[in-house]
């Protein structure tokens, strides 16, 4: 074999290289199935009601097809921002996904307002879009929708683990933050006796608690939380009162200023309070505050093995269609129990398809006479809602042995397909850092998934063509 030594000397320069897109690239395929005016309607009710003054007709013109096929592509690939950017610039299919060769002076839009653009679309709306991908499967024949297999899934929220030691530290650190702020900046602070607190001392506490021995007993530990409750308290009581009291929405204070300044104002006693009554009763308030920046939070009990017993965030219910495509749920709480949420779902079902299903399977969490008859009002023949041993009466449809294991086998096969889901996207944990775009992220993440069903079940079809 003979070695060729051209262009290890020389320098590579920049230049023009034509790059040729095969015309069954799965890109280009999906780019021509999916219908494009469909999610532009979807979109623009959000566009509009978000532009400056409503007066969306004004300004300069929003490259609606380019941004389109940004997101799809974004969640597609869970890129981030800048990712997706520097994918677009580099992509050649990419760029024909996101309509270069159809729009007119086409240009890659910057990641900040690759942002910008799905910022200003609802929950609500990430939720549409989610689930017309599998109404055009359904359209093609990749998928029938009078299977429907239901399960719910939990999404962890992008913080910390909610320990009370951790919460008190992170609360002094921000007082700390904002108070320092206030004695540089605004009078008459800056010339009087500045507000001071003694972070240096909540911290040694808090090392105090966090060091201790594992065999440490129950009324030491308390001891130890109630030492650390009372610094903080008696450090910030003044600051955050003083806080409260004053207005923090000149255009010169920083954001992140007004940030915490907003958060200790709202939550800062609240959480106090919440804290003192556990250690007073050993009991925690229902709606305890479980972190400063995100409201739509709960705990969440995890039996899977292997994973975290304890996951703070929100649940999201699924169905899966024959063709292994998912629909998601709109969340209407945080926690979505899954007894309540078998008719919400076949109302979506039904929104979405002009087919009853035939057969809904479940597990034994949906198990409810009302669930039953929910199911066979909607004209459901198969209903395998499967039921406690403890349940003794005789359910409204009941199967044979033999449809009762088929639909039980069914079900099983929604579980790999949540783990796809989890696995792809944001469905597991999300990286967003507010409530609104938290619930976003876990129906794209469902987005993502029913677009590569699409490209493997649309690749197949003309394969099976061209052979």
């Amino acid at each position: 074999m003979s070695i060729c030594f051209f262009g290890l000397k020389d320098k590579s320069k920049a230049g023009c290289i034509k790059i040729g897109i095969d015309n069954n690239h799965p890109l280009l395929q999906l780019s021509n199935i999916i219908d494009w005016e469909k999610l532009a309607e979807i979109v623009l009710p959000d566009l509009k009601a978000t532009t400056a003054n409503g007066k969306w007709w004004l300004g300069r013109k929003l490259k609606l097809r380019i941004h389109l096929g940004a997101y799809l592509i974004q969640h597609l690939y869970n890129k981030t921002d800048r990712q997706l950017e520097y994918d677009i610039k580099d992509n050649a299919a990419i760029q024909i996904f996101c309509g270069k060769q159809l729009v007119d002076k086409w240009h890659c839009p910057d990641h900040t307002k690759i942002e910008e653009f799905r910022s200003r679309l609802s929950p609500e709306t990430h939720q549409k879009l989610a689930n017309i991908i599998e109404t055009k499967a359904v359209k093609l024949g990749f998928a029938d929708p009078t299977e429907v297999d239901i399960d719910s899934t939990k999404q962890e929220a992008n913080m910390s683990y909610p320990s009370d030691v951790g919460l008190l530290c992170k609360l002094s650190s921000k007082v700390t933050k904002v108070i320092s702020f206030i004695n540089e900046n605004i009078h008459p602070f800056c010339s009087i006796k500045p507000m001071e607190i003694n972070l240096k001392k909540i911290k040694s506490l808090a090392r105090t608690y966090f060091f201790k021995s594992k065999n440490t007993d129950l009324e030491t530990k308390k001891s130890l939380l109630k030492s650390l409750f009372d610094c903080v308290k008696k450090e910030t009581r003044l600051a955050i009162s003083n806080i409260r009291c004053m207005s923090f929405h000149s255009s010169r204070i920083p954001w992140n200023i007004k940030k915490d300044a907003n958060q200790i104002a709202y939550l800062a006693l609240k959480y106090l309070d919440d804290v003192e009554e556990f250690i007073n009763t050993d009991k925690m308030v229902p709606d305890k505050i479980l972190s400063f920046h995100l409201e739509a939070v709960t705990c969440l009990t995890n039996n899977k093995i292997g994973d975290k017993k304890y996951i703070f965030g929100r649940q999201f219910q699924l169905a899966r269609i024959k063709g292994n495509y998912a629909i998601v749920g709109k969340c209407t709480n945080v926690e979505m129990n899954d007894k309540y949420a078998i008719e919400s779902m076949i109302s979506l079902h039904n929104e979405l398809f002009d087919i009853d299903a035939v057969s809904v399977a479940t597990d034994k969490g949906y198990y409810s006479k009302k669930n039953d008859k929910i199911l066979e009002n909607a004209n459901v023949k198969y209903i395998g809602i499967q039921s406690p041993k403890n349940i003794t009466e005789s359910k409204i449809n009941q199967l044979p042995c033999y449809k009762k294991e088929e639909l039980i086998n069914r079900r099983a096969g929604i579980e790999p397909i949540i783990g796809h889901i989890k696995n792809r996207g944001q469905l597991r944990r999300s990286r967003m850092k507010t409530d609104k775009t938290i619930e976003s992220s876990g129906y794209t993440s469902v987005l993502g998934f029913n677009l590569k069903q699409l490209i493997k079940h649309n690749t197949e079809q003309i394969n099976g063509k061209a052979a």
